[in-house]
């Protein structure tokens, strides 16, 4: 068996549902990346500037890297979320163990794999923290595609996936790179309450509910919930509607199925939280980490416009 197929097949023993390979070389997308952080549509995201050129040549960085392991692990929990009466949702991916956390303790298991049984001396690991364009890496790597709602969608999980990547020393045969299949499907753009999504494959974050739940530390814009949008926390919206994303196979991960409390919770009973409460419910969650006062920033924005969203 080959260095490839070794990594591949612990990868999957460990629990990863797709794994690929690719290599270093510049991003395809540098003049497309550049704009949309000209036109500020990365919001308050300043970090995203400052590492614009790695992240579109990460070999300005990473000089010893000669290939990248892309690795996927679906989260869909297989239940449907639907809001009701006094009710709100939380994106599904937040209302289970942080991802950040069970990703990289199986990308240490691989990591350690791949030094201990083959000829690399040298890797680095990411999931979602590091300067690299993971949606366009994994696809090269041929995990997916990325959708128009800037989303890795693939064949068998839909968009509900988590990335992680793994830099190594050696060169390993690139995989085939995945096809975009959006076609002329817009359903994502078009069901948007927001209208943060440009058909174009775009994604504006200043007006992407996603983005202000989870990574806006300041004040809310006054659009702030959207009219028919009920997510307090994230936004599944443009997944929920793309075809891809029916009949998907639910999670083998535990970790990764939303606690019962989380589940369409009462907005009454949110807003009554006490700090030490809103840590015993949300501990070891995405929304722990988005911390306490952002989170009931949004419930009282809810709260302040009720009747447009019920």
């Amino acid at each position: 068996m080959n260095i490839k197929s070794m990594i591949k097949e612990k990868a999957k023993d460990i629990g990863f549902d797709l794994v690929g390979v690719t290599d270093l070389s510049p991003s395809k997308y540098k003049k497309e990346y550049e704009n949309w952080l000209l036109k500020g549509m990365h919001a308050d995201m300043d970090y995203l500037v400052k590492t614009k050129m790695v992240r579109l040549s990460p070999l300005l960085r990473y000089r010893w890297a000669k290939s990248i392991l892309m690795v996927g692990m679906n989260y869909y929990p297989g239940q449907p979320l639907n809001s009701k009466k006094d009710k709100i949702l939380i994106s599904r991916y937040a209302m289970g163990r942080d991802y950040h956390v069970v990703l990289n303790e199986k990308l240490f298991e691989l990591s350690n794999f791949i030094i201990s049984t083959t000829g690399v001396r040298q890797t680095k690991y990411y999931t979602d923290t590091g300067p690299l364009l993971e949606k366009e890496l994994a696809q090269r790597a041929g995990l997916g595609w990325i959708g128009k709602n800037t989303i890795l969608i693939t064949e068998e999980f839909g968009s509900w996936i988590f990335l992680g990547e793994i830099l190594l020393d050696i060169e390993v045969e690139p995989d085939e790179p995945g096809k975009d299949r959006c076609e002329d499907c817009d359903l994502c753009s078009k069901y948007c309450p927001s209208q943060a999504l440009i058909p174009s494959y775009i994604l504006n974050n200043n007006l992407c509910t996603a983005f202000h739940t989870v990574m806006n530390k300041g004040k809310l814009p006054d659009w702030f919930p959207s009219s028919g949008n009920p997510y307090i926390f994230g936004c599944d919206i443009c997944q929920e509607v793309c075809p891809f994303n029916r009949d998907v196979k639910r999670t083998k991960i535990s970790d990764f199925l939303p606690r019962e409390k989380l589940v369409n919770p009462d907005i009454q009973w949110l807003s009554g939280l006490k700090e030490e409460e809103f840590k015993h419910n949300f501990k070891n969650t995405p929304v722990e980490w988005s911390g306490f006062d952002i989170f009931m920033r949004n419930v009282n924005a809810f709260l302040k416009k009720k009747h447009e969203y019920i």
